[in-house]
């Protein structure tokens, strides 16, 4: 396709901790400038930048939003009047804490089972038998995430409260077993349609404590997903839309339960990895998505 007559401008929302955003960003800004869109990187904490000049923001590396969440969604809000941001303001509040989870099983997506528990609650946490994961519900990376066994309770009510005491929800799930043999399988979707999938390796190391972040135990492979595992991710997607509208760009993480089946860990649709070099023509297809979310939105 040739590039445009016109110009466009896009914006990537970065964060001042990742100034050059993102692995994904050498594939994506010259598949970009190849449709007419010229990038450039802005930081989201930057109250000089002059938002209204692009024609779309990607809110798509705005890392550090987990210590700021306050401010991240005074942000958003400045931006609800601007017709071309991916994903929407409305998408990002809501994904950012992961509550949204709930939001996704009460519409019937299968989801791993996650008790809930907030600096407001009267009575003791009562915690999943077994193996167990525990994180804030804003979290990022791996931030503030540590798995324990049955015999290590001392130490995860003690994770718990530490995180309680200092104003933050906790999420707590059941480690599932069997992702320490199959790992997680990542659906990516851009403009609602499949692109690729990526394998994860498990990170969470049994004793480890909580971790700052599990970035550097980060490996990951071109991977495969089974009918199952889209049919789960186009059920995510559909919930996900039904309560906030078009998503331009989508990770859906699962991790298989003890009977076999997929279940949702995660969406990513606020700051998803993509993981473009995992998947010839995926750059070039997120861009042309974008190029077409532009010429909408104008």
């Amino acid at each position: 396709m040739p590039p445009p007559h016109r110009r466009f401008r896009l914006a990537v929302a970065g964060s001042v901790n990742y100034p050059t955003y993102s692995q994904d960003w050498p594939r994506l800004q010259p598949a970009l400038a190849k449709l007419g869109v010229t990038a450039a990187i802005e930081q989201w904490t930057d109250h000089d930048v002059d938002w209204a000049a692009y024609d779309l923001i990607l809110a798509h590396g705005v890392w550090g939003y987990i210590h700021q969440p306050e401010d991240f969604v005074a942000w958003t809000e400045r931006l609800d009047g601007h017709p071309g941001v991916v994903n929407s303001p409305a998408t990002l509040r809501w994904n950012m804490d992961k509550r949204y989870l709930t939001d996704l099983a009460e519409a019937g997506v299968p989801v791993v089972p996650t008790v809930w528990l907030s600096p407001t609650d009267q009575s003791p946490a009562t915690l999943p038998d077994g193996e167990i994961v525990v994180k804030p519900t804003i979290s990022g990376g791996g931030h503030e995430t540590a798995r324990y066994s049955p015999d290590e309770l001392a130490l995860a009510h003690a994770h718990i409260d530490r995180l309680l005491a200092g104003g933050r929800t906790v999420m707590v799930q059941p480690f599932q077993a069997a992702v320490e043999d199959q790992g997680e399988v990542g659906v990516i979707l851009f403009g609602g349609q499949f692109s690729h999938a990526i394998g994860k390796a498990p990170m969470l190391d049994p004793r480890a404590g909580a971790q700052e972040d599990l970035i550097d135990k980060l490996i990951v492979t071109p991977g495969t997903a089974s009918e199952i595992h889209l049919a789960v991710a186009r059920a995510t997607m559909a919930a996900a839309e039904a309560l906030v509208g078009t998503i331009t760009y989508a990770r859906v993480d699962m991790v298989p339960l003890a009977n076999g089946s997929p279940a949702v860990l995660e969406l990513e649709v606020l700051d998803p990895a993509l993981f473009l070099e995992t998947a010839p023509g995926a750059a070039r297809q997120l861009a042309q998505v974008l190029l077409e979310r532009i010429q909408a939105s104008g």
